[in-house]
Formats: C-alpha cells, sequence, structure tokens
C-alpha cells in the first residue's frame, strides 16, 4: 500500500496547524474535547490502575465508542509511550492542547476527509515511521467509529 504524500494545490488541509500553539479546549467541539480527554487519560499514570481503567471504558461506553477504547490504547502506547508521572487531574486541567493531541487531531480530520497523505505527515510528525502505520490503523478505526455517529474532526 501506498499513500500520495503530495497535496493539491488547491486542496485545504483539515485540521491545520497552523495556530495549534494557540489552540484552547475551549476551542475543540465535543469530539475533538472527547479525543484529548481520552489522550491525556491514556497518558497519564494512575494510582488506582483498575479505576481508571474502569472511568475510561465507561466513557467510552456512555459516548457509544466501547469497540474503539482498544484502538486508541494501541494509539497512545505509539504516541506517548509509557503512562507519565504526572498525575490525570493535572493534565486534565490544561487549557492548552499539546503538539501530539494537535497532531492526533489533524490525522484524525485527514483520514475521515480520506486525505491519507495529510493523515501520515501528521503522524510522523509525533511518532517514528515505523509505528505511523500501527497508528494510522488505530487512528482509522477511531474515525471510522467517529464518522458512523456523525461525529466530525476538524
Amino acid at each position: 500500500m501506498a499513500f500520495d504524500l503530495t497535496r493539491p494545490a488547491d486542496a485545504a488541509v483539515p485540521g491545520d496547524l497552523s495556530a495549534s500553539d494557540q489552540t484552547t479546549i475551549c476551542d475543540l467541539t465535543g469530539p475533538e474535547r472527547f479525543v484529548v480527554w481520552s489522550l491525556r487519560w491514556c497518558a497519564s499514570r494512575h494510582e488506582d490502575t483498575a479505576f481508571a481503567d474502569l472511568c475510561l471504558r465507561d466513557s467510552f461506553e456512555r459516548a457509544g465508542l466501547a469497540a474503539s477504547l482498544p484502538a486508541l490504547r494501541r494509539y497512545a502506547s505509539l504516541v506517548a509511550g509509557e503512562p507519565a508521572h504526572c498525575p490525570a487531574a493535572a493534565r486534565l486541567g490544561c487549557w492548552r492542547i499539546n503538539a501530539a493531541e494537535a497532531h492526533t487531531l489533524q490525522a484524525l480530520a485527514s483520514l475521515q476527509a480520506d486525505r491519507f497523505g495529510d493523515a501520515w505527515r501528521a503522524l510522523t510528525a509525533v511518532c517514528a515511521r515505523f509505528d505511523a502505520a500501527r497508528a494510522m490503523l488505530a487512528l482509522g478505526e477511531i474515525a471510522d467509529a467517529l464518522s458512523a455517529m456523525g461525529a466530525r474532526i476538524r
């Protein structure tokens, strides 16, 4: 499988990152906030891992995305690696989104728009090329689930 990495000159880029360092949680839509929250939750080390797992599972079930949870966990481990020692409460309260979150949203928007080259470029910015293919497959599952329920990532 090969991806066309060239971008047509007249094409708008989904999830433009030019102002991502100024993007806050308040600027995001509900589905985008859910994705960012989920990534932050997965990237944090929790004192009670069983309770943290239950909270995440419950959130995905309530959102109608239970089948996508394994894909998110795979993706988070590829992008974030080992969970950070920073408590989830400290990460969840951060207003600005970080580069990994911005690139994730861009990749999801690109996948929903069938722009695989743009998704690939977004993912190779936050993980090794070797992991980018697996990350793209995992995000593809999430993008499909979000699209099926009418949730769009910008």
